[in-house]
């Protein structure tokens, strides 16, 4: 976050104090609500591993891993710390963890459209830059613009069934049971195609500007902030 805003604070250090810590602020809240969510479901569905390890809260100090912060500060990509999970002390097994994995992503669409209700009634000032910011409440509209945006992004993002992402959970617990085993199998490796999605995204970021996870998260994610906020973004 901090390199691709390097720009920004030559130009406007305020500026970029402001996107900095608001943004840092919308994903704080969105990483807390997703694994939270991920704690509340599998609790419900009868495993109190969450419970047990303190998960099932809002404080976002139980649920935020030092190193994934710090990379999101930096570079913009992150991780929470994650909800430990015992499978087999889910009620409906297999089709359990899908719904615990689904619960994450679920969450931060819900929250997404729940903060959007503020521009669809106009509650707030549309405001999509810093340029637009001269009072609290132009702020406070950013924080939630920003937030929108950035928990709809962390939502499709961990749709993407590539492991250790619900995606793939949700995938593993729909799959029959002859081709669950195989995948379990490719589930141990599954995170080095991710790790190499992410270099090469970084890479190419850097190098050529170009933003190949952008170009598929966005589309999603802009039709959802549409229906969210009914603004034409």
């Amino acid at each position: 976050m901090i390199l691709q805003s390097l720009d920004l604070l030559r130009d406007n250090p305020v500026s970029f104090i402001l996107v900095i810590g608001i943004g840092l602020l919308g994903l704080v809240i969105g990483f807390t609500v997703h694994e939270f969510s991920h704690a509340l479901t599998s609790h419900m569905e009868g495993d109190d591993t969450a419970r047990r390890m303190g998960r099932l809260t809002f404080n976002p100090i139980k649920h935020i891993d030092l190193l994934g912060f710090l990379l999101l500060l930096v570079v913009g990509f992150g991780w929470a710390k994650p909800v430990q999970v015992d499978p087999y002390n889910l009620r409906h097994g297999r089709l359990g963890m899908s719904w615990v994995a689904l619960a994450g992503p679920l969450s931060n669409f819900v929250l997404a459209f729940l903060l959007g209700l503020v521009f669809r009634f106009d509650l707030l000032p549309v405001v999509t830059s810093t340029v637009f910011i001269s009072g609290i409440a132009e702020v406070v509209g950013f924080a939630a613009f920003l937030a929108i945006f950035f928990n709809l992004i962390l939502g499709i993002f961990n749709l993407i069934p590539l492991p250790p992402l619900d995606g793939s959970k949700v995938l593993g617990g729909l799959l029959p049971r002859s081709l669950y085993v195989p995948y379990l199998q490719f589930e141990r490796y599954g995170w080095i195609p991710l790790i190499g999605l992410i270099g090469v995204n970084l890479a190419l970021s850097y190098a050529f500007g170009i933003n190949l996870l952008g170009q598929i998260l966005l589309p999603p994610a802009l039709f959802m902030f549409r229906l969210a906020t009914g603004l034409p973004l």
